[in-house]
């Protein structure tokens, strides 16, 4: 009988368009957000770390660029929506940390994309922070399977293994508080790099709960992504400004990810400080999230973030609003098409690098380029107009 079976699997197998039935992978992600972690610091407990042992790791930056239609505050509750985004808070609003504002409808969160896509999909979302669910997110993310706030990280990380354990876990979001709070507290010292060996211990733990998960169920196509709202301040009390290190945070994966991460990209015109804006942006989560749990990306919502997983498109999409110039990296041969406010108004060759807009910027303008399908936005300032960060330490 069992020789019967292997003559049965091997003829199906050499028979034109016939092979043995495979089940078809089911996407999960799992992102964990450690609020306020400083890479560096991170970096400092050695290499015997879950981050530098299990993880592709890079340095990323938020606050979109200074200056520009995308700069906002390096404080938690801008920081927290544009990862879940892929927008800067010119697009989802969430400009500074008052707990009246709520996400645009018009640039919903994960949790929204992902139950519109799949209105079966498991969605869970366990933090320390009470804002991002009580506030920013509160319609957003009204349908979530879970949605618990206010927990210790301790608390957090139990939570998130019971949901890793006992339910379908396709899309589970957490973030953990607690670094952040000792950087309030002491600055960087021994008590911040305290916490962070027990951040690093319980993303251990999650890491291993992933693995006997997928070892459990072979047909899950598990990612797991690693990131940070913002930095820190030079001594690691404050932050909300424009620094570097402010502007400086990380993002990792269990995955290995595209070149946007690996082989960072200059916008020669405005590079950043030490190049900061040639690493990929905080924008880059939510799409990158949204392609693995089989969504196709589209250029009407608008996506300021270049996917760190398949084609990355063209690169460092920005604009200058004086010269009416929209600007881009790309070696990509063919044409890349380029839509104004929803309309299609230019097709040009990828490798140009730019594109001016004959009608000028006088007014605000949402430019989505797309290349081999996937799509890179960027809204403009009205040329002329002034920007003022607001400020706050927190």
């Amino acid at each position: 009988m069992r020789l019967t079976s292997l003559l049965l699997l091997l003829l199906l197998a050499i028979l034109p368009g016939c092979e043995p039935t495979r089940h078809p992978s089911r996407p999960k992600a799992l992102l964990i957000g450690l609020d306020g972690v400083q890479l560096e610091h991170y970096l400092q407990l050695g290499d015997a770390t879950n981050l530098s042992q299990r993880l592709y790791y890079g340095k990323a930056y938020t606050g979109g660029i200074n200056g520009k239609a995308s700069e906002q505050p390096t404080l938690s509750g801008p920081g927290w929506v544009t990862l879940l985004t892929g927008v800067w808070s010119n697009k989802h609003g969430v400009s500074n940390n008052a707990e009246s504002l709520r996400v645009d409808p018009s640039f919903p969160s994960l949790f929204k994309r992902l139950r519109l896509a799949m209105p079966n999909a498991y969605l869970s979302s366990v933090v320390g922070w009470s804002p991002l669910n009580t506030a920013y997110l509160l319609e957003d993310a009204h349908g979530a399977d879970v949605r618990e706030s206010g927990l210790s990280d301790a608390r957090v990380i139990e939570r998130t293994l019971q949901i890793l354990d006992s339910t379908p876990a396709d899309f589970t979001f957490i973030q953990l508080d607690e670094a952040d709070q000792a950087g309030h507290d002491s600055g960087f010292g021994e008590r911040y790099q305290q916490s962070l060996r027990t951040l690093d211990s319980q993303i251990g733990h999650l890491l291993d709960k992933v693995d006997e998960r997928q070892r459990l169920n072979p047909q899950e196509d598990w990612l797991v992504i690693v990131s940070t709202d913002h930095g820190r301040d030079y001594w690691g009390k404050a932050h909300g400004g424009i620094s570097e290190q402010e502007k400086t945070i990380f993002i990792a994966s269990n995955k290995p990810l595209n070149q946007e991460l690996s082989q960072p990209s200059i916008p020669a015109e405005n590079p950043g400080p030490n190049h900061l804006y040639s690493l990929p942006a905080q924008t880059s989560v939510a799409p990158t999230v949204l392609r693995h749990m089989g969504l196709k990306l589209l250029p009407e919502w608008l996506l300021d973030g270049t996917p760190l997983l398949g084609d990355t498109g063209v690169r460092k999409v920005r604009v200058d609003e004086t010269k009416g110039r929209v600007r881009w990296n790309s070696n990509a041969p063919g044409y890349l098409t380029i839509l104004k406010n929803g309309h299609v108004v230019a097709q040009v060759p990828a490798k140009d690098g730019q594109w001016t807009d004959p009608e000028g910027m006088g007014q605000e303008n949402d430019y989505v380029l797309v290349l081999d399908g996937t799509p890179a936005a960027v809204r403009n300032r009205p040329a002329g107009k002034a920007f003022v960060i607001e400020e706050s330490s927190y």
